[in-house]
């Protein structure tokens, strides 16, 4: 799965934004999950009264193998929760295109009393993909950030999704994938008519087929395109650009092509001077120079006579040995003394030396394996004793904090829901507003508000119950739309978690049930230490007494042989994967 994200600036509005995502002539289907235009502009109206730069943050996610709207919808809420941002101010929609589904998720930078998280949002967002392909069974697609995010899920504790992370990370770091555009290109590419998938597929497939830059100019040519040297080459030298003959931009000739600026170079260097390599039969090489003499050369320049005066012999040079200190001579002096000694000499009485066979050598190490294993079983704990001991305060404010802004949100739905009964009821009795039809319209919003209120709360309740630990998956994100077979579980949802919804509405209840709920989280983890420790009490003793046997025999003399065959079965039985014992 590739994630991409984008800032939207607030000066520049979202109309392109919303004529792209819910308007693109190029998709087949275009289905909108939550949120609308007017959502859209809302937020973006609502950026430009705090003053804020961007005004709404668009993440677009597009698998490599097919997911359900559903599953779509649940690794948009993911992205939600990694943010910090309300999922009840999204707008998310999916695209189909060519029989492939995507999905384009649009959050406002201004969460009403904090800015979007965006610390690392590239890392995280890769992070995020890489576990949903974990999750849905998908292939692993390779990152620039794999190193940091097998770093940050060692970290959580999650090793063997970081350990399939690992795998993806290539040797070099030169060899780390790249995207060859940037969206906000390709979408600039598409305004001016040109295909930057069908332009980059024949880039690379023209330097693939060229056997240096001078054939991969003329191929280019030939396709309407040129290359040249970049407009900043005072930032990036000998960077080149490739474009088409109109002066449009296709992309960079290292990006789209992979190859290293490094080797890129090299190559730019040989174009501008060719060495010239000499043949391999090159005739001048093979004349020798010829010196024309006269007649009577050798008289006129006759060769000096040898003579048999002998030149003194060189002196051979003296090599002075390294000095040696005092304690080292001494030491010297000693070990030469002791190698003097006989072989044979019988130990002193009072040595500690005792002298085994090497039977009994390996009889002991296997002695020492045994009693190992049976340590380990000894050592072992339940996996809640390992756990760090958790602060009662500092829980209860985490807890606290983080269920403020679902309190905030089913306090708002609570009071329209309330607001437009109260209309309701304020009209029923009038005559009047009866013939007209108006109670009619009002009493079908506030029901319309009372199910919005229900589905809210059926958020902020699931939220609270993940929370404090009592539901393992995050909260399913608000359904803009209700049907009739949805209601009614709606209605028993409520019934059921009365007492929480008590506590999410009433901020004195909230307190001592959250007490409650970490006295009770204390509980059960002790509760849990003391049942594990009771089911390997039996375990636990019998690697006791077989500590003590072996030790036993270790403290004894060499040991018959018939013994050491009986111990070593024993030993086998103990060490084999089917005992009972060395396994928990």
């Amino acid at each position: 799965m590739i994630v991409k994200e984008s800032r939207i600036k607030t000066r520049s509005g979202a109309e392109a934004l919303s004529r792209h995502v819910l308007h693109g002539a190029k998709n087949e289907v275009i289905r909108v999950l939550a949120g609308s235009d007017w959502l859209m502009r809302d937020h973006m109206r609502e950026a430009k009264r705090e003053g804020l730069t961007y005004g709404l943050r668009h993440i677009a996610f597009n698998p490599a193998q097919a997911m359900s709207d559903a599953q779509l919808a649940e690794f948009a809420g993911r992205l939600c929760q990694e943010l910090k941002a309300d999922a009840s101010h999204m707008t998310l929609i999916i695209h189909q295109k060519e029989g492939t589904t995507h999905g384009h998720l649009i959050l406002p930078e201004w969460q009403e009393d904090h800015v979007l998280s965006s610390r690392f949002s590239w890392i995280r967002l890769e992070k995020l993909a890489r576990l949903e392909e974990i999750r849905l069974g998908h292939a692993l697609v390779a990152g620039r950030h794999d190193r940091s995010i097998a770093k940050a899920l060692r970290k959580e504790g999650k090793h063997r999704e970081a350990d399939l992370i690992d795998a993806l990370m290539p040797e070099q770091p030169a060899d780390k994938p790249r995207a060859a555009y940037t969206s906000q290109s390709h979408r600039m590419a598409e305004r001016q008519g040109l295909n930057l998938p069908q332009l980059k597929q024949l880039v690379a497939s023209l330097w693939s087929q060229s056997d240096g830059l001078k054939s991969f100019r003329a191929a280019l040519t030939k396709h309407s395109l040129t290359m040249r040297e970049g407009d900043r080459a005072d930032k990036r030298p000998g960077a080149h650009i490739i474009e088409d003959q109109d002066g449009k931009l296709i992309g960079s000739f290292t990006r789209l092509t992979k190859i290293r600026m490094v080797e890129f170079r090299k190559l730019l260097a040989e174009e501008q001077h060719p060495t010239v390599s000499k043949p391999e039969t090159d005739i001048k090489s093979t004349r020798l120079p010829i010196r024309r003499t006269t007649p009577d050369f050798y008289e006129e320049y006759p060769i000096p006579a040898t003579t048999d005066v002998q030149t003194a012999p060189r002196k051979r040079p003296v090599i002075k040995r390294p000095k040696i200190r005092e304690w080292q001579r001494e030491l010297w002096l000693k070990r030469m003394a002791d190698v003097d000694t006989t072989a044979t000499e019988p130990l002193s009485p009072t040595s500690s030396i005792r002298i085994i066979s090497a039977g009994d050598a390996r009889f002991r190490k296997e002695i020492t394996t045994a009693i190992a294993q049976q340590q380990a079983i000894l050592d072992q704990q339940a996996p809640e004793a390992s756990w760090k001991p958790l602060d009662r305060d500092r829980t209860i404010a985490t807890w606290r904090r983080q269920l403020a802004p679902y309190q905030k949100q089913l306090r708002k739905s609570y009071d329209r829901y309330a607001t437009a009964k109260g209309e309701w009821q304020a009209v029923e009795n009038n005559r009047w507003q009866r013939m007209t039809g108006k109670i009619r319209k009002l009493e079908k919003k506030a029901d319309a508000l009372f199910y919005d209120f229900l589905e809210m709360l059926r958020f902020v309740v699931q939220a609270l119950l993940h929370i404090v630990g009592l539901r393992w998956e995050p909260p399913a994100p608000i359904r803009p739309v209700l049907s009739e077979k949805q209601k009614p579980l709606l209605e028993h949802f409520k019934e059921t978690h009365d007492a929480e919804f008590s506590v999410m509405a009433d901020q004195k209840k909230l307190e001592p049930w959250l007490i409650q709920r970490f006295d009770n989280l204390i509980q059960a983890r002790q509760r849990h230490i003391k049942a594990w420790n009771t089911a390997h009490t039996d375990e636990k003793n019998a690697a006791q007494h077989e500590i003590k046997r072996l030790s036993a025999l270790l403290a004894t003399k060499p040991v018959s042989p018939r013994l050491q065959i009986t111990t070593k079965r024993q030993i086998s039985i103990i060490l084999s994967p089917s005992s009972s014992f060395g396994c928990s």
